[in-house]
């Protein structure tokens, strides 16, 4: 058995008033492989979300959370607004593989508020999605600050995602 923790996926704002205009079909499917793929591995799940007065606040379908996994309300731009999150994250011991919406908001946020309590995250850059377009150069553009203040943070594919995860396993299985 892998003495390394799991990661835990982090679904962030994946509801219907966040994607309206921001995302691209493209980084919905990620955000639902994603999802997908975590609940295959048994990793811990945890979603965040705001309600903000008169939005559409559900979930986007196909991206619902179940009953077993929790969701979190944050008050402010990260998910480390709720307390209740900050808790369950420190459980989970692992990185924090960040997906939903906004790169340049509650993305970001929660990647340095992580920082800050010396947790390990990963921003699955294909798994995001931002006001704009969403094009490489702007994501490295809103992405470099992150980078550089905060070494435990990582810029990754959802493809890497899952293959460093086998990988590791796979090597802590080892005879």
């Amino acid at each position: 058995m892998s003495s390394q923790p799991r990661a835990a996926l982090v679904c962030l704002d994946l509801q219907r008033y966040r994607s309206a205009g921001l995302a691209s079909a493209s980084v919905i499917a990620a955000c639902q492989k994603a999802l997908e793929e975590a609940r295959r591995r048994r990793w811990p799940v945890l979603h965040v979300h705001a309600r903000p007065p008169g939005a559409d606040v559900r979930p986007l379908p196909g991206i619902e959370p179940r009953p077993n996994e929790p969701v979190f309300l944050r008050k402010g731009p990260s998910a480390f607004s709720s307390p209740a999150f900050t808790q369950a994250a420190h459980a989970t011991g692992g990185p924090l593989a960040l997906v939903g919406f906004s790169l340049q908001d509650t993305v970001l946020a929660t990647a340095f508020a992580a920082a800050d309590r010396d947790l390990d995250s990963e921003v699955v850059i294909d798994a995001v999605g931002m006001a704009g377009a969403d094009s490489p150069s702007a994501q490295r553009a809103l992405t470099a600050p992150f980078l550089t203040l905060a070494p435990q943070g990582r810029l990754i594919t959802l493809r890497d995602l899952f293959h460093e995860e086998a990988e590791r396993f796979a090597a802590a299985n080892l005879p």
